[in-house]
């Protein structure tokens, strides 16, 4: 089968051998459409990848089939475990990266995002992949494959609303209006956030925010990110702040936005050994919750009910498998939003 595998320094698209039959517990999916995660562009980001060997030479001999890249996916089952009884060949599907293990001290402490022996799917660059069957959610009628596949970034958001708790008639403020940042930015209107600040660089997406419902958007580098927080914060900063830029300096920058008793929820990845400071007084005097999130443990349930009630699609593009190195570059410069790979 047709399969991106990394590299140094990006991805080889090349014949490797299809996954096998499905074990008792597993589904084996034709790929319709695999998005490419923002943690993934780190692979060739010089600031994440600067003296680190984890992106480097791929050392001989490793199985080619850990090297496939990719994992917010939706496709289409075409075949099914001994043990798979409640979903059948043909469904659209959309699936999660990995399985929790449900035995370690962390699935037992409903901490599955802390599993210690999590069950990995094969990438989703390719024509196929197999998954647990514990991984793999039936797409609604109304929701397009197409959109399935935003299903895996969405529960990110999901869980980052969860940490911050919004309550009907919160004031946000997010920090980046990459695909995570407008995605928050919906599912926060959806918990009940009444004005939203959308700060953002890129002014492509920061327009997709303004259609999509930011009550004011802005450009940080050339306007007044601060005094526009004022004014929409009414003098006394947001109630929740996302920081979805990655950028360390933009997530202190968040902890300042934020109002007396506010939360700030990190849900970005920053670069290795980054360190992120604020005054001694934001954790007394302010009384300021910071929290970070981890990719979304209970979330994908909710989040498919989300798939047709959110307005996912002028996410969404559409290229080749074979234009994954062009992809990568072009949304770290800030072009595209969420771009789907086709096999």
């Amino acid at each position: 089968m047709k399969a991106a595998v990394r590299i140094e320094g990006g991805f080889s698209v090349q014949e490797v051998p299809e996954p096998p039959e499905p074990g008792p517990d597993q589904v084996k999916v034709k790929i319709a459409y695999c998005g490419i995660c923002g943690s993934e562009l780190h692979s060739i980001d010089p600031a994440y990848t600067a003296g680190s060997s984890f992106w480097g030479k791929i050392p001989q001999g490793v199985d080619i089939s850990r090297l496939i890249g990719g994992h917010e996916a939706s496709g289409t089952v075409v075949a099914v475990g001994s043990n798979v009884n409640w979903i059948q060949v043909g469904e659209r599907v959309a699936m999660n990266f990995r399985t929790p293990c449900g035995t370690c001290y962390y699935c037992r402490n409903m901490m599955e995002h802390f599993c210690e022996r999590p069950i990995p799917a094969t990438g989703s660059y390719a024509e196929y992949a197999l998954y647990h069957a514990n991984a793999v959610y039936k797409l609604p009628e109304n929701v397009s494959l197409e959109v399935g596949a935003v299903l895996e970034p969405l529960t990110v958001a999901v869980h980052a609303v969860d940490q911050a708790e919004i309550k009907p008639g919160h004031t946000v403020a997010i920090l980046g209006a990459g695909p995570i940042g407008i995605l928050i930015l919906e599912v926060a209107l959806k918990a009940g956030a009444a004005r939203v600040l959308v700060s953002e660089p890129v002014e492509a997406r920061r327009a997709l925010a303004s259609r999509l419902g930011a009550t004011i958007v802005v450009d940080p580098v050339n306007e007044d990110l601060l005094k526009a927080a004022v004014i929409l914060g009414e003098g006394r900063g947001f109630d929740r702040v996302f920081d979805a830029s990655g950028k360390p300096a933009v997530a202190r920058q968040s902890c300042d936005l934020a109002a007396r008793g506010g939360v700030v929820v990190l849900v970005a990845v920053y670069p290795p050994g980054t360190d992120i400071s604020f005054p001694s007084s934001y954790p007394g005097g302010k009384e300021l919750t910071v929290k970070g999130t981890l990719i979304s443990p209970y979330c994908f349930p909710r989040s498919v009910n989300l798939l047709s009630e959110l307005d996912l699609e002028p996410l969404i593009s559409i290229r080749p498998l074979e234009e994954v190195n062009e992809v990568y570059h072009d949304l770290l410069a800030g072009r595209g939003m969420k771009v789907l790979l086709k096999p």
